[in-house]
């Protein structure tokens, strides 16, 4: 049976998960994080939703199809993010629930390229498939989703922007002048981060650089770990990684890759906090320099924003930072998802 129009009544939207956390992750885990705002954003706007994933789900109202007992192990963000008994658990459990109409997301490059033969090409045209790249590549050749115009243009695929959302706190947080003389970095501590530059310019301030994150234990994390100039915090909860940004009078986000978006970014800025970024990729997009924060290229540039920082209203970071809600995503994801799903297919 060849697709119909999603019909949010009858019809599921099956979000596809990692396998090396459960969702939402306990910690650390910026695509899980996404797809658990985007579950609980669909069931806000009425509609049904399974995500398969590892573990325990804990999203009211959302379906659960469990993919392994327990999360995989040994990767940096939790486990093998893709592990053969994850994939081949989604393809049974696809196969068993896809409806004509229904629409699917996935999450990772390996999830089509697995599925493109083994889910059967009845599957294929009966149901809707997108896939969101959280990286730079993507495993379908169309219907991609791309929560920055940086990333979009980096891979030239067909597709569509929008950007991710995160759970604003907006607790109050103090004014600038109140907090610690000290950078905060959130994130995986590894080379392209550019953790080491934004070492460089709080050694010149003579002010400490706080991390919070995982890390691989590779050369480049101890040395950065191990600086007399370094406070590290481990890895945080949400509540926790809120109070940092909250206590500090930055963020310095100097990534050297094509960021697909930077969740640490907005929430900073839900705390009122400026982030000090290279604007490499969605950081770019999502900062407006000289108002929420500057775009800068070196440590010597840092320095120089860090003597500005006070000059950056908390109100205008937190006001940008709503732009970024949970509730403005899941509605132009279904709004896009509703309205397009009858132009879509795949090549299989």
């Amino acid at each position: 049976m060849l697709k119909k129009k999603f019909n949010a009544t009858k019809n599921w939207i099956h979000v596809i998960s990692l396998s090396c956390n459960p969702v939402p992750p306990p910690n650390y885990g910026g695509i899980e994080l996404v797809i658990a705002n985007l579950c609980e954003g669909f069931v806000k706007l009425g509609a049904k939703v399974k995500c398969y994933s590892p573990g325990e789900l804990s999203l009211q109202g959302v379906v659960h199809i469990q993919t392994l007992k327990k999360p995989s192990t040994l990767f940096k963000e939790g486990g093998e993010p893709n592990t053969q008994e994850h994939l081949n658990v989604i393809n049974i459990q696809l196969q068993k629930n896809l409806v004509s109409g229904d629409i699917v997301i996935f999450n990772h490059v390996a999830h089509y390229r697995f599925l493109r033969k083994r889910l059967g090409i009845f599957n294929w045209l009966k149901a809707n498939f997108y896939e969101i790249a959280h990286c730079i590549d993507a495993g379908m050749q169309k219907n991609i989703i791309y929560p920055s115009q940086a990333l979009a243009d980096t891979l030239g695929k067909p597709g569509v922007v929008i950007p991710h959302g995160v759970d604003l706190l907006l607790n109050n947080a103090p004014d600038l002048q109140q907090r610690e003389e000290a950078l905060f970095y959130a994130g995986a501590v590894y080379k392209e981060k550019g953790v080491h530059i934004a070492l460089e310019a709080c050694k010149r301030l003579g002010v400490k650089l706080v991390i919070a994150g995982p890390h691989d234990k590779d050369e480049y994390a101890q040395i950065i770990l191990s600086d007399a100039n370094v406070q590290y915090l481990g890895v945080l909860s949400a509540a926790e990684l809120y109070d940092a940004y909250s206590r500090y009078k930055a963020l310095v986000y100097m990534t050297q890759l094509i960021e697909p978006f930077g969740l640490a970014v907005i929430e900073a800025m839900a705390a009122g906090t400026p982030v000090i970024t290279s604007g490499k990729g969605g950081t770019g997009e999502t900062v407006i320099n000289g108002v929420t924060g500057f775009i800068v290229d070196t440590a010597e540039d840092i320095v120089l924003a860090y003597a500005k920082i006070n000059t950056i209203s908390n109100k205008r970071c937190v006001a940008r930072a709503k732009e970024y809600s949970i509730d403005v995503m899941t509605q132009k994801y279904f709004n896009f998802l509703t309205n397009n799903n009858k132009k879509t297919n795949t090549s299989f």
